[in-house]
């Protein structure tokens, strides 16, 4: 490889919950820098989603903001669940426009289905649009919807991916979806379109990047044993006319030196340098045992076609028995990459984030 990322622990910081709350849990959490410079953390804060930013590097955040509730649901017959927010996602749009993304959870089954939902901002995460559902799956756990990525297509077109088992009922298969919508998330099509399947199996936690000319996205693939981290893909002017099968030649395993069919490595993400270079984020039990549990992240190099990763390293330093778990990475600024996790590192499990340097051979 070309480069090695070098993990700074001194840049450690736990993103929530921060100045001495009391929040029983924090996690899933997701970083971007957008284009004002601004830094917008969001996370799981024990039933909802809430927001953080920074103006200033990460040296000083606002007080948190709560983009989506937990809330009641009732159906017709007056039963009720409390339904929690999970899996936020956050992009800003070409137009400035901020939307965030969001599972909705029930918690028994039964009453109100799982969902994938949308809030829009047009002032930068000050005041956000009316929570909208763009997609039910079932009412029971076993038929949910799941972990929804966003993207933007060069032209324009705004997308959210859902890992689904709506339409498998009467068996645990999963599928990866895809909505989209031309108005920056105002209005979505009514019907989803399948981007990955394999039969038999459960592709599952999909996020979406583009290169030139490419959609790439990584997904966790339980072909045989353990769930992995591969790669499906489509051009951008396809935009996944045809699901990528589990025999396509679009789907390729991620690593470039293959896992033992029993080491877990799933939960992956995506992020690229602006030389081009993607990165792969996964969580894994690799040297750890077998309770995925107790998962730390890896951070994985590839070349500019999203390939060949390789040359992974650990982010947070952690025992045995500790968690990193629910990790993502994008990029701090031309030569940063950050790690974000739900981690126990300082004993109990919150939302952090650690800063990695980009260190090319030469230096």
């Amino acid at each position: 490889m070309p480069f090695r990322i070098e993990w700074d622990e001194s840049s450690l910081q736990k993103l929530a919950p921060r100045d001495g709350r009391d929040l029983p849990y924090a996690g899933y959490p997701r970083l971007k820098r957008f284009h004002d410079g601004k830094v917008v953390a969001v996370y799981e804060a024990q039933g909802n989603m809430e927001m953080i930013q920074s103006a200033d590097d990460g040296k000083t955040w606002d007080a948190p903001n709560v983009v989506f509730h937990g809330h009641i649901s009732e159906d017709s017959l007056g039963n009720s669940v409390k339904i929690n927010i999970a899996n936020p996602e956050i992009i800003e749009l070409q137009n400035g426009d901020w939307v965030a993304a969001c599972n909705y959870r029930p918690s028994k089954d039964g009453v109100a289905p799982f969902a994938i939902a949308i809030s829009r901002s047009e002032d930068q995460g000050n005041t956000w649009s009316e929570a909208q559902v763009v997609f039910n799956a079932g009412l029971r756990f076993t038929d949910g919807c799941w972990e929804p990525a966003l993207l933007q297509l060069p032209n324009g077109i705004l997308q959210v991916y859902f890992a689904n088992e709506g339409p498998y009922t009467t068996s645990d298969e999963q599928e990866i979806s895809v909505l989209a919508s031309a108005d920056n998330g105002k209005t979505w099509e009514s019907e989803p379109r399948t981007v990955s399947f394999r039969a038999n199996r459960r592709d599952g936690m999909p996020v979406p990047i583009l290169t030139d000319n490419e959609i790439l996205m990584a997904i966790e693939d339980n072909k045989v044993g353990q769930f992995k981290p591969y790669i499906v893909r489509s051009s951008i002017n396809d935009n996944w006319n045809t699901p990528v099968t589990g025999d396509s030649p679009l789907r390729e395993y991620a690593l470039q030196d293959s896992l033992p069919d029993e080491v877990y490595a799933g939960a992956p993400y995506l992020t690229r340098l602006p030389s081009g270079e993607v990165l792969l984020s996964y969580q894994t039990t690799r040297g750890r045992g077998d309770d995925w549990e107790k998962s730390t992240m890896e951070v994985a190099i590839g070349d500019k076609n999203g390939r060949n990763f390789g040359n992974a390293s650990q982010p947070f330093s952690l025992p045995l028995d500790g968690e990193a778990k629910w990790n993502a990475i994008s990029m701090w600024n031309d030569s940063t990459v950050v790690a974000t996790s739900a981690t126990d590192i300082d004993g109990s499990v919150g939302a952090w984030m650690i800063l990695g340097r980009i260190v090319f051979d030469q230096e």
